[in-house]
């Protein structure tokens, strides 16, 4: 029996957060004796398995229900500090990735010339020896001809020692667009990549851009609520629309779009200047703090509320609370107000010193270093050696703070384009595009005559979307419910907790993991001893460190926390330059950068016309970026995506709700549907995420919406170096967009 929209609403429990049960399926709950009794009555055999969630990087640990040899059910478990007992709609609809009958099923070969995006490739299936064959055939025809550099691997670092084996610098990851910036202040300031907010002790919270309620991260979402709800905590939100937790916030800021750096050093301005920092703490765990005291002198609340549209007073007023003395914090995640344009870098490294100075690192209510370990590290049998050939295809290479060694750092994602086109600096003639979609690819039309241009493609992918279209060879892996898996808490961790996954069901297709598709590869090209083992030994080396084995560990809940008391880390053996919080960088000033948080008028741009807009851009709580947009549950209750627009501005011109809009700027132009609201700046539109899939194969998802990338620029690397930008941030919102009406 198909499940319809209002029956999955009904056991998900509706939008974000949903809460299936009351852990009914977790490892206390569970009676073997009945199910199996239940079986031999002639009832459904049932059994019950462990997962890790693999639609975004929560990683949420869960308990499937497998009724007749089929998935049927997903919940969250109890016990994992992540999920705690529930799943969001997202995760709850896996099964439909499991299941959609889209999927891949085998290896497929392009018969057809050209790389056009959505065209039918004419595939033909083959086995894996002849697909594998095949791929490293071409690998070592460029290898040959062209050296080592001409290949690269698009995607996440997976690839890194097959590309170290083979001996080339390029591995390009997505994370200019996501979170690199992010992760690059908290290395410099606090020696980790992400900080945890610890939502559940607060008594303030302060966020810019920052809606992970609407975005339904379920660790992250449920926090702010608990906080302001269950323990006093204070929401104070800037965004320029009134996101899902502006709307649940004490008060909701429309900041102007590209500002939010100047109101934090403002802010610092007012807490030192009335000396409400936390001096004894600064003593002891913060070095900078007398080159910021001199630095943010010049920015005034009077400046930044010039700038930013937020009222002087409203600034100082904030300032002093966040500096009372209850425990406060800045959650910042990825993109939001960090990736998409100038002055990120700085923007996390100011809200850092902020929460250093009042003393809210490493403090309950404030933001803890992650809690994370338990495993051993697994390397390859041989090391290879470095690549010869250091320079990058994205001129990661020019950037050492974000690309420290050729296969280290996230690099410049959107410079790539530009660089394959140009030849510079050398040919790229094959590439291996895992895990990416050309809907998280700005300026996609380029990325499309990049690809192009190249001799060879392969594509690593479950599903047959616009890349897979335009790949010479497509490789499929299973899903995430078909393999096992060992998942560290790491995103959201206040202790040390590492969750397992078994196989749900055997795989339902001729599927294999990208780990063995490289070892196979690498064996073709006699290399495979580079490369990191992979197979069920391995995961259980890797939690051995835990005095346990995967299949003991799954037999005893699939979970191996540690100890739950928070107990601050020293804050004075940082592995920083100084060994304590790092507000001032000498790293940074030897590089040619600001060595503190710093803010240039130049880096604004502002509409000057009625029909142009600042633009930002959201991700709705029931997709993940392009992944779910075929699962059926999700497409059934957001099956198009849309672009917001003050309705006041919007009546001025002439736009209706529901009309059709088009988007242009110097980059690219494309349409979508107008949505009307009061909740955004009458000068900001907001466009969702994720849609505009043009493959026929997807058979939810065509003409689901604008793809945003299409207007966005693919900046080269040369504008990161005109931004005093360390980390090659994408800054894929700046520009100005011009709107008008169709027809």
């Amino acid at each position: 029996m198909g499940v319809s929209r209002r029956n999955f609403l009904k056991f998900s429990g509706g939008s974000i957060a949903a809460v299936v049960g009351a852990g009914l399926l977790t490892n206390g709950f569970i009676d073997n004796e009945v199910t199996n009794a239940a079986a031999e009555s002639g009832g459904p055999t049932i059994a019950y398995k462990h997962g890790v969630c693999g639609i975004c990087e929560m990683a949420c640990a869960m308990t499937g229900k497998i009724e007749n040899g089929r998935l049927v059910k997903l919940e969250g478990k109890p016990g994992d500090q992540h999920a705690k007992g529930s799943l969001c709609a997202k995760g709850n609809a896996g099964i439909n990735m499991l299941y959609d009958p889209d999927r891949l099923k085998a290896p497929m070969l392009k018969t057809t010339a050209g790389r056009i995006l959505g065209q039918d490739p004419g595939w033909k299936k083959l086995t894996w020896d002849d697909a594998i064959n095949r791929a490293a055939s071409e690998i070592k025809k460029a290898i040959d001809q062209y050296g080592p550099q001409s290949v690269m691997w698009i995607g996440t670092h997976t690839g890194v020692d097959f590309l170290r084996a083979i001996g080339s610098p390029n591995d390009i990851t997505h994370q200019s667009t996501c979170n690199a910036v992010r992760q690059l202040a908290c290395q410099l300031t606090l020696d980790c990549v992400n900080y945890v907010p610890d939502f559940d002790n607060s008594k303030y919270i302060m966020a810019f851009g920052w809606d992970q309620l609407g975005k339904g991260k379920n660790s992250f979402a449920r926090g702010p609520i608990q906080a302001k709800y269950q323990n006093g905590a204070k929401l104070i939100v800037f965004d320029p629309r009134l996101s899902t937790t502006a709307s649940k916030a004490d008060e909701w800021i429309p900041i102007r779009p590209g500002t939010d750096l100047a109101v934090i050093l403002a802010m610092l301005n007012v807490i030192i200047a009335e000396q409400r920092y936390n001096a004894e703490y600064i003593a002891a765990y913060v070095t900078g703090f007398q080159e910021l005291t001199e630095e943010v002198k010049k920015y005034t609340p009077e400046w930044a509320a010039n700038l930013s549209d937020v009222p002087a007073d409203t600034i100082r007023r904030i300032a002093r609370e966040f500096s009372g003395g209850c425990p406060a914090l800045i959650p910042i995640h990825k993109r939001e107000a960090i990736q998409s344009r100038p002055g990120g870098f700085e923007l996390v490294r100011a809200s850092l010193a902020l929460m250093a100075i009042t003393g809210n690192i490493e403090r309950k209510g404030g933001i803890m270093i992650p809690r994370v370990g338990g495993l051993n590290y697994v390397g390859p049998n041989a090391q290879a050696p470095d690549p010869k050939v250091i320079q990058r295809v994205d001129g990661g290479h020019m950037f050492p703070l974000a690309v420290k060694g050729p296969l280290m750092g996230p690099g410049l994602y959107q410079s790539v384009p530009d660089m394959i086109l140009a030849d510079q600096p050398y040919p790229i003639k094959v590439a291996i595009v895992y895990a990416q979609s050309l809907q998280s690819m700005p300026n996609p039309q380029k990325w499309a005559q990049a690809f192009a241009k190249l001799d060879y493609l392969i594509n690593i992918n479950i599903y047959p979307d616009d890349i897979a279209t335009m790949a010479d060879l497509v490789l499929p892996e299973p899903v995430y419910l078909e393999r096992y898996e060992v998942s560290p808490r790491q995103t959201n961790a206040r202790y040390v907790q590492i969750a397992l996954a078994e196989p749900m069901i055997e795989p339902l297709y001729d599927t294999k993991e990208v780990g063995e598709i490289k070892h196979l590869i690498a064996k073709q090209l006699g290399l495979d001893e580079y490369l990191t083992p992979v197979g069920k030994s391995v995961l259980d080396y890797r939690i051995s460190k835990s005095g346990t084995n995967l299949d003991t560990a799954l037999a005893n809940g699939g979970l191996i926390s540690g100890s739950m008391d928070f107990v601050p880390k020293s804050l004075n053996q940082l592995q920083t330059e100084s060994g304590k919080i790092q507000i001032y960088s000498p790293k940074l000033k030897e590089m040619g950068y600001s060595p503190l948080p710093f803010f240039d008028e130049s880096w604004l741009m502002h509409p000057q016309n009625p029909d142009e807009f600042y633009m930002v851009t959201s991700r709705p709580p029931m997709h993940r970026h392009a992944k779910t947009h075929n699962m059926r549950w999700l497409n059934e209750i957001m099956p198009e995506g849309y672009i917001c627009i003050n309705s006041s501005k919007a009546a001025a011109l002439g736009i209706a709700d529901g009309d059709t809009i088009e988007l242009s700027t110097e980059f690219g132009k494309d349409q979508g549907k107008a949505k009307l609201t009061e909740g955004i700046r009458p000068d900001t539109i907001c466009i969702l995420h994720g849609f505009g899939q043009k493959s026929p194969f997807l058979q939810l998802v065509k003409n689901d919406g604008m793809n945003d990338g299409v207007i966005m620029p693919s900046w080269p690397k040369e504008k990161s170096i005109e931004v005093k930008d360390p980390t090659g941030a994408c800054l894929d919102c700046q520009m100005i967009v011009k709107v008008r009406k169709v027809g």
